[in-house]
């Protein structure tokens, strides 16, 4: 199964008092991070939506979210 940044966002939203952010540092190439609910970036940054899928799914009820059927799309935004 493959998740858009969307899907993983609101997995996390929903399940934890995190968020994730897609950002930009060089204009050319987007990361993935963590915003902890300080609004701090917790830890290094995810350079695929395939390396957040794996961190986040560590956390059962995120994973238990993203099995639901809604939470699944063929393609990537």
């Amino acid at each position: 199964m493959t998740y858009t940044f969307d899907q993983l966002r609101d997995a996390v939203q929903e399940c934890t008092s995190y968020d994730l952010h897609e950002v930009s540092p060089d204009d050319e190439h987007y990361e993935y991070v963590l915003i902890d609910p300080f609004g701090d970036q917790d830890g290094d940054g995810f350079e695929c939506l395939e390396d957040v899928y794996d961190y986040i799914t560590n956390n059962e009820q995120v994973a238990e979210y993203l099995a639901q059927p809604y939470g699944w799309v063929s393609v990537t935004a």
